[in-house]
């Protein structure tokens, strides 16, 4: 009797072992997770591709209020302090004519160097660095569609910062292409200039949308060194992004994906510098991040770009906002 029940034990053990076995030989992915990890990189990235995605989802809200268009000085006052004033009569429809009534504002000032990752706004004018005193955002709409500045209309912006630079230019965005973002100089500089007060930028302008207050960063004489992610290769231009932030001034350089390398660099930065490599991605349902400290440091022989090792590991978007708060 013991040796039956001892032989139908082993058979029972090896069924389940086997069972087991054929198991293991079968990957089952999580919801919303591809077979694999896609380790595509793309010449163009398109709005369906998951970096899409984790850009939207990165957004900051802009501040939404109206003001009434008359005969009178019109303003708005923004929780981050950033104070707006509309001349009288100051808006026109898109085929110029005069409109009056009620008209819709959003605004955003930023000034965290997080809030640019977010944005997608680094601080730079091509390939050359800037350093903001903040990135300000501006857009009029009237029955949901986009309203224009009067020919002859300047708005006033106004806002405080510390410390105020007074080589501080005004700058305009450029978003003719969606994948590199940058700041073009001040085009007409007899309509836009910049104040700088004790304690607050004072802003005349006849432009909406992005504009920005910087500056160029002096390289003069300093060398100058590009910065590339080192990746696991699953970590693409079609699901992730990556930021260069200079710790001790506020600018944050855009890291492109190349597919050709399959890397994420930046352009010439100057060396001597702390900087922190963000990485975020969103790979199926789940976020990613990965950020690594270093100094940059002059080209050595035959090489002109710096690696910098970066583990992105899953994160809860949350606790990806969070980090970025603290930059």
């Amino acid at each position: 009797m013991n040796k039956k029940i001892i032989i139908l034990v082993l058979i029972s053990a090896g069924l389940f072992l086997n069972a087991c076995q054929k198991n293991t030989d079968i990957f089952i992915p999580d919801p919303g997770q591809q077979n694999g990890p896609d380790t595509a990189w793309h010449n163009t990235v398109t709005p369906a591709m998951p970096v899409s995605d984790l850009k939207g989802n990165l957004l900051i809200a802009t501040h939404i209020d109206s003001i009434e268009v008359n005969a009178n000085i019109a303003s708005v006052l923004t929780p981050s302090g950033l104070q707006v004033s509309f001349p009288p009569n100051s808006c026109v429809n898109t085929l110029g004519q005069t409109i009056s009534g009620k008209v819709k504002v959003e605004l955003l000032l930023i000034k965290k160097k997080g809030d640019m990752i977010r944005m997608a706004k680094p601080t730079t004018s091509h390939d050359r660095l800037l350093v903001s005193g903040g990135e300000i955002f501006i857009r009029l709409k009237k029955d949901g569609v986009d309203v224009k500045l009067a020919a002859n209309a300047k708005i006033n912006i106004r806002y405080s910062d510390i410390p105020i630079n007074p080589l501080m230019q005004f700058f305009v965005g450029d978003d003719s292409n969606t994948e590199r973002f940058t700041w073009l100089p001040n085009p007409d500089t007899l309509n836009n200039k910049i104040l700088a007060g004790t304690q607050a930028y004072e802003i005349i302008t006849n432009r909406l949308n992005w504009i920005n207050c910087d500056y160029f960063y002096d390289t003069t004489g300093i060398g100058l060194v590009n910065v590339s992610a080192e990746l696991a290769p699953y970590f693409t231009n079609g699901n992730t992004v990556a930021y260069t932030v200079f710790k001790d001034f506020r600018s944050v350089v855009g890291m492109y994906g190349n597919a050709n390398t399959r890397r994420f660099s930046s352009g010439k930065l100057p060396v001597g510098k702390t900087i922190t490599v963000v990485v975020i991605s969103k790979q199926g349902n789940d976020y990613y991040l990965g950020f690594e400290s270093a100094v940059t440091l002059a080209p050595t022989s035959g090489a002109g770009t710096q690696p910098v090792h970066i583990t992105p590991v899953k994160r809860s978007l949350s606790d990806i906002l969070y980090y970025l708060n603290t930059l």
